[in-house]
């Protein structure tokens, strides 16, 4: 008998031009998962430690991750499911699972896809099964989601650099339930709020007060897992909102106080997670005051890692215009002027049309004229403790591109900015930088707030903009905040 283990992992931006494929996810099972994991700073790479320090066998099913992009094509999601659920299928007399899920993932037609998972995952295994499920904070969790998990544990940090405790705490829940010792009650409580990314660090401020909240309940054994859901803002769906679950030991009502008591307190601060953005030229003009580097100009409005595309030049075209006193580095995405790069060959110099092919409305492209200093085959480990720490993903092929004093990397598919490996890998230093452009409303302070002089939080437009109420919402549940502001909610069964 063995804990079977899983992972399927991806948020998605609705507002997002680019459909997610099959390849994307670049999907492994069986054994492959083990491959790819062990050692590794991810939620797999928890359940494999605490598992093994029990002596408890393992089954491992299958293992997906991409980065943020628009819902998963349809038809890739049928392929990539029904290849993990026939997995699953074949493990004889498994314990219990342990699934790794991000919960702000959406298909082609499908609004909830980890809720429609879970469903399926419960025909398979039955009602009395366990299955312990983890969840990056910002999901956006479901009834779905709550009535086919025995127990669900969230992240408590953002950035999240406790990815891989995560794992090991929901390893040693389902240890727990699988020997008796507990018996799991979940309770959910879902809040009619969205708020921006860029105020939610869990180190201070508002939501830190939160996860602290939640933590306390943990250390003080009054649960078994309290988890707070900031939902990410850029879901257009039916049931959205931030939400907190509690996991009690047998103790279905204390779960549901527990859930509910921590829902009011998030949302009596509501307006403190409210963020005050730069225009990008007077971010630059700041940046270039500041004594020595780097100083890092955070693009959340086309955060990667949000959902964007990662082609805007709102920041950019003012850094080319700008007087620079020393290098800076940038991201881009532009599959095109990457061809065109390869073909002209390092050393030679290309003027190309950059950026503002993939959201159209809120970029155009800027002319640019550069040398091409090195071709890359995009393959890159992020290094930094924080996302997928490890693991190796690709970006496409990749060039760099020295247009006066600014080295623009340019990639065929988006990549998280978060990690300074990501420039690393193409021989840009940030620390040598006067100017680092990273496209992340937060999770970049875990390896840049160590190494930045001064940090930016920049205005500019894009579909992961902190403006929330300029998005273009149809199908949130209203009211909502911060769209509804004369709103009045009260945390309960009366709700």
């Amino acid at each position: 008998m063995a804990i079977a283990i899983g992972a399927l992992i991806q948020e998605s931006n609705t507002f997002s031009p680019v459909a997610t494929r099959y390849e994307d996810l670049d999907p492994v099972f069986g054994g492959e998962v083990i491959a790819r994991h062990r050692g590794k700073l991810t939620e797999v790479g928890g359940f494999l430690d605490a598992l093994g320090e029990d002596r408890q066998p393992v089954e491992p099913v299958g293992a997906a991750w991409a980065v943020t992009a628009g819902r998963v094509r349809r038809p890739d999601w049928a392929r990539l499911t029904r290849l993990f659920l026939e997995r699953l299928k074949t493990i004889r007399r498994p314990e219990a699972l342990l699934l790794a899920l991000h919960g702000a993932q959406t298909v082609e037609g499908i609004d909830d896809a980890e809720g429609w998972l879970l469903g399926r995952v419960r025909h398979v295994v039955g009602p009395d099964f366990p299955v312990v499920v983890t969840l990056d904070l910002h999901a956006n969790v479901t009834r779905a989601m709550a009535e086919h998990a025995s127990a669900i544990v969230g992240y408590h940090t953002y950035p999240h650099i406790d990815m891989y405790e995560t794992g090991r705490k929901a390893a040693g829940l389902a240890l727990r339930i699988v020997k008796g010792t507990i018996r799991p009650a979940l309770a959910l409580e879902k809040i009619p709020l969205i708020v921006p990314a860029e105020n939610m660090q869990s180190a201070h401020g508002p939501f830190h007060r939160l996860v602290e909240a939640a933590a306390r309940l943990e250390r003080r054994r009054q649960a078994e897992a309290v988890s707070v859901f900031g939902v990410q803002p850029w879901l257009d769906i039916a049931e959205m909102g931030c939400s907190v679950t509690s996991v009690t030991n047998a103790d279905p009502a204390k779960a549901r106080r527990q859930a509910a008591g921590l829902a009011q307190a998030f949302w009596d601060s509501r307006r403190d997670f409210e963020v005050k953005l730069t225009p990008a030229r007077e971010a630059i003009r700041l940046a270039l005051k500041v004594e020595g580097g780097p100083v890092v100009l955070s693009e959340s409005s086309d955060s990667t890692g949000s959902g964007s595309p990662g082609d805007s030049t709102g920041v950019l075209r003012p850094l080319l215009q700008a007087p620079l006193t020393g290098p800076a580095a940038i991201f881009v995405v532009d599959a095109d002027v990457v061809a065109r790069a390869v073909a002209a060959g390092v050393g030679n110099t290309l003027t190309a049309r950059l950026g503002g092919k993939i959201d159209r409305i809120n970029s155009k492209p800027v002319r640019v004229t550069g040398k091409v200093k090195l071709i890359f085959d995009g393959r890159w480990t992020a290094w930094g403790r924080g996302y997928n720490t490890g693991i190796e993903t690709s970006m496409g092929r990749a060039v760099v591109l020295e247009v006066g004093k600014v080295l623009i990397l340019v990639a065929e598919r988006p990549a998280m900015t978060v990690d300074p490996s990501l420039y690393r890998s193409v021989g840009i230093e940030p620390q040598r930088l006067k100017i680092v452009v990273v496209k992340s409303p937060n999770g970049f302070r875990a390896e840049y707030a160590p190494i930045a002089r001064k940090i930016l939080l920049v205005d500019t437009p894009g579909i992961s903009s902190a403006n929330l109420r300029q998005l273009p919402y149809r199908r949130v549940p209203r009211p909502i905040w911060p769209l509804d502001r004369r709103m009045k909610y009260t945390a309960g069964p009366n709700q």
